[in-house]
């Protein structure tokens, strides 16, 4: 499992020189409109998403959350001097805010860490702090096939989909995102942190945590990425 805490010093450098995870952003950003003013941002990270979100909608306030105190620190230093964010300590089991306390949830790339006897959880936990009718948009990393761990379906896709992801940020210059995801293709497999899910899977727990209206977009050219938005039931 990763120290995220050490991670997070080199998490940007990383990350922010794939297109991948620079288009992932934006398209999570659009699924925002003027009426999202109280937005949670689950898995903060080091603040990427939150610092585009005021850019789309300034008037809105965000709340970050990330378990990592290395992520928080760091998010916390880029928005020192914004009122606009709080920064807290949490994770998607014990988000520590009010139930409808919010307009949308946005979550980028960390949901995946949630255990799959947990996603049931984790789906009533966030929909526990929405506001009827009130947003969720989510990327993270699917299977294709579901099964155990162990099953030579499952393995084959997980290790095909990263090797493909790999190798399109390498065509693309990223370099160190190229290896990180060849590393990162044991702890997936074994589940050792880990847990890809299928969409259909997901898209079940959310429906019985009381979400509608789904929309599953692709993020061509690899399919190792989907945005998932849904809205919670009145």
């Amino acid at each position: 499992m990763a120290d995220w805490n050490k991670f997070s010093q080199r998490f940007d450098d990383i990350f922010l020189e794939d297109p991948l995870y620079l288009e992932i952003l934006k398209r999570m950003v659009d699924g925002l409109g003027p009426e999202d003013k109280d937005i949670l941002d689950l898995g903060c990270g080091t603040g990427n998403l939150i610092e585009r979100i005021l850019i789309k909608v300034p008037e809105a306030h965000v709340a970050a959350v990330d378990p990592s105190q290395g992520m928080r620190d760091l998010c916390a230093e880029r928005f020192d001097r914004s009122p606009q964010v709080s920064i807290s300590d949490g994770d998607a089991l014990a988000i520590p805010f009010p139930d409808a306390s919010f307009d949308a949830v946005v979550s980028s790339l960390a949901l995946h860490h949630v255990a799959p006897d947990l996603k049931g959880e984790c789906a009533r936990e966030i929909a526990r702090v929405l506001k009827p009718r009130g947003k969720f948009i989510h990327a993270d990393p699917f299977s294709g096939v579901p099964g155990r761990k162990e099953d030579p379906a499952r393995c084959r896709d997980i290790i095909e989909k990263i090797a493909a992801k790999a190798l399109f940020s390498l065509e693309q210059g990223a370099y160190r995102m190229m290896l990180a995801e060849l590393g990162s293709i044991v702890p997936t497999v074994t589940e050792d942190g880990e847990y890809w899910i299928t969409v259909p899977q997901w898209l079940q727990s959310l429906g019985s945590a009381g979400f509608c209206d789904f929309k599953v977009l692709d993020l061509p050219p690899v399919e190792i990425t989907k945005i998932v938005c849904a809205t919670r039931t009145n």
